[in-house]
């Protein structure tokens, strides 16, 4: 019950945690397992309370909790090399690709931990989630038997590394086999039993979804070439290769268009008139509550970035790393990259709290006062005027940087 005082929602972790205990099969085992170690209630509470998704999870298959707990299981980052070294160990095929579903799902479960207990930062947990996401593709694109077929490019946030929790990951595909492409789309989308992997999301292909799904080289560079707008130009700034034979030709391909675009006079006007395009669509130019794509908002401090980094001719497609650059080349002041970056990790730390309790998408607060207070709580927020007063300081902080160069 003390733990429970300190939850954002004790009633919901009370819930879950009676849930737990009927799911767990000998409860004086458990019982005494959490007298022994009470660190182990600890972590159950806080988990209950930060992520019903989760908190499912755990009671779906509650021996992941000896498991993820175990030494040392908790206390390291996992590369993308030893996922798949992890994976081929598994001997997974097309027919049991649900083993790969369940060990994502206790990677993932293993990164929630190490965000719950704090044992990983926001760049840590970016880049964990990147990792585990990028060794499911690889994997599933190995089984497939497509590698000698089709290049995969990713962009946004997967591009950078960054991706949060329940993203969708943007990409590329270079070759001629569209079937080879098809296939990776619905075996990384497809729901079973055990969950799916990730929905991958290429619609930022030539023609975009009127496109084919797959392209040539030619083709992508004959597009570039004739038909490309600037924003699809500058979405390239985050182009990062993760598998194929045609990586490092599509990635010299990128820079060159790339490095065209960016010698353009309109070039921050483009970017700006981009932004206030998707504000339009979206309705969400003055929404206070909308942290991605309103005024001051995560849309508008990477596309700052982005601008800057490619008028300075500077390739990183990591949105912090980018910052960095632009920093030690002079061309941000070092008050105005500590603004940005600080206003940026404290918007995207709000996005991660929010997207962890469902493992969803979420790009804005929630309106009601209640929910608030909960997410306040759950980000480690004194009280919500404390909450409020910060998070508008992020937006006028990203804002005030980027009127004073792009606008």
């Amino acid at each position: 019950f003390r733990w429970l005082a300190q939850a954002a929602d004790p009633d919901v972790a009370l819930n879950q945690f009676i849930r737990f205990v009927e799911a767990y099969g000998l409860r004086s085992m458990l019982f005494e397992l959490l007298v022994v170690n009470p660190k182990l209630l600890e972590l159950l509470v806080k988990t209950f309370d930060a992520s019903r998704y989760a908190g499912n999870l755990l009671i779906r298959r509650p021996q992941l909790l000896e498991d993820i707990t175990r030494g040392g299981v908790l206390d390291r980052e996992v590369s993308v090399a030893e996922h798949l070294k992890r994976l081929d160990a598994l001997k997974i095929t097309l027919v049991s690709l649900d083993l790969l579903r369940v060990y994502r799902q206790t990677q993932l479960l293993r990164i929630f931990l190490r965000d719950v207990l704090g044992l990983a930062d926001l760049p840590a947990l970016f880049a964990e989630q990147s990792a585990l996401a990028e060794a499911c593709l690889i994997f599933v694109n190995r089984v497939h038997g497509n590698e000698s077929d089709l290049t995969i490019i990713a962009l946004g946030k997967f591009g950078g590394g960054e991706i949060g929790y329940g993203a969708d990951l943007d990409v590329l595909f270079v070759g001629d086999d569209i079937r080879a492409a098809q296939h990776l789309v619905v075996a990384m989308a497809q729901p079973t039993a055990e969950g799916s992997m990730a929905t991958l999301d290429a619609r930022l292909r030539p023609e975009g979804e009127k496109g084919n799904l797959a392209c040539s080289l030619r083709a992508y560079e004959v597009y570039y070439e004739t038909r490309a707008q600037l924003w699809e130009a500058q979405a390239l700034t985050r182009a990062r290769p993760v598998a194929g034979p045609r990586q490092d030709q599509f990635m010299d391909l990128a820079q060159r268009v790339w490095r065209k675009a960016a010698q353009r006079d309109d070039l921050y006007a483009q970017v700006d008139g981009m932004l206030q395009r998707i504000r339009y669509e979206r309705g969400s130019a003055a929404d206070l509550l909308d942290f991605k794509t309103g005024t001051g908002g995560v849309i508008e401090a990477e596309f700052l970035v982005q601008a800057l980094q490619m008028r300075a001719d500077i390739w990183n497609p990591q949105t912090m790393g980018a910052l960095r650059d632009l920093t030690t080349r002079g061309l941000l002041q070092e008050e105005e990259a500590a603004l940005v970056k600080k206003s940026y990790e404290y918007l995207r730390l709000i996005e991660m709290a929010l997207r962890r309790w469902e493992n969803k998408t979420v790009s804005s607060l929630p309106a009601d006062e209640t929910e608030q207070r909960k997410l306040a709580q759950r980000i480690g927020a004194d009280s919500l005027d404390l909450f409020g007063q910060r998070y508008r300081e992020a937006r006028e902080g990203i804002h005030a940087v980027y009127s004073r160069y792009l606008r």
